[in-house]
């Protein structure tokens, strides 16, 4: 029993971790700011972060670069055997958990790790 509390506790974890997306980009600072606005995000100071709750994302502006962190869609899953769980709270604590029995995890895993493999292979500019 102790082993599939263990196994859950790491699949929520692994999940929770794992739903996370950013998109990089470079950016004029020379004003000392990040004009996201195409973001929605207006102007971020250079060493700042700025949370958007609304969306869970969050916006980071450094030296002549920006990040901006999101959730990942939640993979399709079987309503019967899966639920989606949401906490409010900013970014990453408010990106979505799906959590499945044992048997329907693994194929909801193979989806998801797929999915994520081909994002990482895909460059944001």
């Amino acid at each position: 029993m102790l082993r599939y509390i263990l196994f859950s506790f790491c699949l929520i974890f692994c999940f929770r971790n794992k739903v996370q997306a950013n998109r990089y980009g470079t950016a004029d600072t020379s004003s000392g700011s990040c004009d996201l606005t195409d973001f929605n995000f207006g102007q971020v100071k250079v060493g700042e972060e700025k949370y958007e709750d609304s969306r869970c994302e969050l916006a980071i502006c450094v030296e002549g670069s920006y990040t901006i962190r999101s959730c990942n869609e939640v993979p399709d899953f079987d309503e019967n055997k899966c639920e989606v769980f949401t906490k409010s709270g900013r970014y990453p604590d408010c990106c979505p958990v799906v959590v499945c029995e044992k048997k329907d995890f693994y194929n909801l895993a193979f989806i998801f790790f797929s999915t994520l493999k081909r994002l990482l292979n895909f460059h944001y500019t």
